[in-house]
């Protein structure tokens, strides 16, 4: 069977036959969680647990209400001052706190990097399928339709 002419239009191919480029992402070895957790969910479950407000913590600590609701809502990093005094106050190592935040940051930069990392891939699919192709495009936003 002869293999129809094909031209390159925007970085597609055109022929007989529909093709599409669409993203894919790229397998990692690294096991990345979807979504990164701040420290300051963990933060606020003790909150929840010792029937404490934010007030009630920014008092026994000395750290501004503003500074750690910024905390507890993920706008703000747990720096090594809050987590000492996360540490008086609650009786959680400094050392624990800090390693969330660092774990936090990790895992948001992978996950950017993951979503960041796509490769293209070339897919062929006969002009009768044209059912399928709208509907992985509608689905999958893929990029290139001819």
């Amino acid at each position: 069977m002869a293999r129809p002419k094909t031209t390159n239009i925007n970085g597609c191919l055109r022929t007989s036959y529909y093709y599409l480029k669409f993203r894919s992402i790229m397998s990692k070895k690294v096991l990345t969680p979807f979504v990164a957790t701040h420290p300051g969910e963990m933060i606020k479950d003790e909150l929840k647990e010792r029937g404490m407000t934010q007030k009630q913590l920014a008092a026994e600590t000395g750290i501004k209400a503003s500074v750690l609701s910024e905390t507890i809502n993920g706008k703000r990093s747990v720096s090594l001052s809050v987590a000492v005094a996360l540490e008086k106050a609650l009786g959680i190592s400094a050392d624990i706190w800090m390693n969330m935040q660092t774990q936090y940051d990790l895992d948001t930069a992978n996950i950017t990097e993951r979503d960041n990392q796509r490769e293209t891939v070339t897919v062929t699919i006969p002009m009768r399928d044209r059912n399928l192709l709208q509907e992985l495009v509608r689905k999958f936003g893929w990029a290139c339709v001819f």
